[in-house]
């Protein structure tokens, strides 16, 4: 009888271990859940480049974000979960990660995020406009369950993440002499 309860509790305590390993191991990293959801697998961070890009000789510039390759090292399903560890837990951490959809091209995958019209105004995007809306449920202290509200289309995806005093917004990334992604951190996956 001893030996079974033994053997009982250490049962309970591994199943229960599968169910938090979803985590990612550092912060500010982004984990995809299995569909089963006893385990995940890390996404690949993203090598992004801020770009400007002539529209015509009269509209101006468009600023973009492009992450190399045409289409991302990891798929995952349409309603596949992730797992998120922020980088500071005194913020909100729906404030510190945003999803984006990526336009593919030839070499790489693209999101437009403003630029400048050719007499010097602004052709500002918010991040809002294209970001997707996430749902975002506490796993346990310092890591939370991410997903879409609405299933996600075959296409590219890329989460944005602030780092320490930078916002997961792409609103205000700038293009050209001194190009910047202002400390974000990207990882991209693929729907298909």
């Amino acid at each position: 009888m001893k030996y079974t309860l033994i053997l009982a509790s250490i049962f309970l305590l591994c199943s229960n271990a599968d169910a938090q390993d979803v985590c990612p191991e550092f912060a500010n990293m982004v984990s995809v859940i299995s569909e089963d959801g006893k385990s995940s697998k890390e996404l690949k961070m993203e090598r992004a480049v801020a770009k400007q890009k002539k529209k015509g000789i009269y509209r101006g510039y468009d600023n973009s974000v492009r992450l190399e390759g045409a289409s991302a090292k990891v798929t995952v399903k349409s309603r596949q979960k992730f797992a998120f560890r922020p980088i500071n837990p005194q913020v909100h951490p729906a404030q510190q990660i945003r999803l984006y959809p990526f336009q593919t091209k030839k070499d790489f995958r693209e999101l437009v995020v403003g630029g400048v019209n050719t007499f010097g105004g602004s052709k500002n995007r918010k991040s809002g406009d294209n970001a997707i809306l996430l749902n975002v449920q506490k796993i346990k202290d310092g890591c939370y369950e991410v997903s879409s509200t609405a299933p996600l289309p075959t296409g590219e995806y890329a989460f944005s993440l602030g780092g320490q005093g930078s916002s997961a917004d792409v609103k205000g990334t700038s293009a050209g002499f001194g190009s910047t992604t202002q400390g974000q951190t990207w990882f991209g996956f693929s729907i298909k």
